[in-house]
């Protein structure tokens, strides 16, 4: 007897359980746009030689992927081939971290002290290997790079 109550019961959950609603279908869903924050070098002087050396836009191109306390990834694009040539880091991925020494960012790569960050806008950035976390140097190199925005779907 408790079977034929049993039997509607489980047939009114099942038909009240499901769903026609594919709202949560991922083959629907809009592909999102990521954009790439591009840092390309324009720029390098400084050091000891006092060099002035201009590059072209995609010849050196850094990525940073970080969190909101600095630390992650440097990827690097160097596309430099004269050897000759200050053009920062070798094509890689690095790590990095970039503290606050007082007022002044300091950028570590792979854990080694490498510059003071300095951003004037958003379209430039500057990094001056004569700001360090001990103060001031004077035969640092100073990278200048354009930001350029990459979009991707």
């Amino acid at each position: 007897m408790k079977i034929k109550f049993l039997i509607p019961i489980i047939s009114l959950l099942l038909v009240f359980s499901c769903s026609t609603n594919d709202d949560n279908n991922l083959l629907d869903l809009e592909p999102q746009e990521v954009q790439i924050y591009q840092w390309h070098l324009t720029n390098v002087s400084g050091g000891v030689a006092g060099i002035d050396i201009d590059f072209e836009m995609d010849t050196v191109i850094w990525v940073f992927n970080v969190d909101f306390v600095g630390s992650g990834s440097l990827q690097v694009q160097n596309n430099n081939t004269d050897n000759s040539l200050e053009d920062g880091l070798d094509t890689g991925t690095y790590s990095v971290s970039i503290p606050v020494y007082d007022t002044q960012s300091i950028l570590f790569v792979d854990g080694d002290e490498f510059a003071g960050v300095v951003t004037p806008t958003e379209e430039d950035l500057v990094i001056n290997q004569n700001i360090t976390s001990n103060g001031t140097g004077t035969d640092g190199f100073i990278y200048t790079f354009k930001r350029e925005i990459v979009i991707i779907n």
